[in-house]
């Protein structure tokens, strides 16, 4: 896959699953069950990536806001 399918296919499957994953996380979900639950047609290791940006996002706009 060239660059551009890449981005394109990481930015798709963001768009498709990624609220899912925040709105999971955001309710307390572990990565383990998220990805146990079923609900996100993902490897863990994309859910897991997923996770981090969003957990450290969170993190970045406490200290932004502190």
């Amino acid at each position: 896959m060239g660059y551009f399918e890449d981005a394109l296919h990481t930015f798709v499957q963001d768009f498709h699953y990624g609220g899912a994953i925040r709105h999971m996380l955001d309710r307390g979900y572990t990565v383990d069950q998220i990805v146990r639950s079923g609900e996100v047609g993902l490897s863990r290791e994309k859910i897991e990536k997923i996770a981090e940006q969003y957990l450290a996002e969170l993190e970045k706009r406490k200290k932004d806001t502190k």
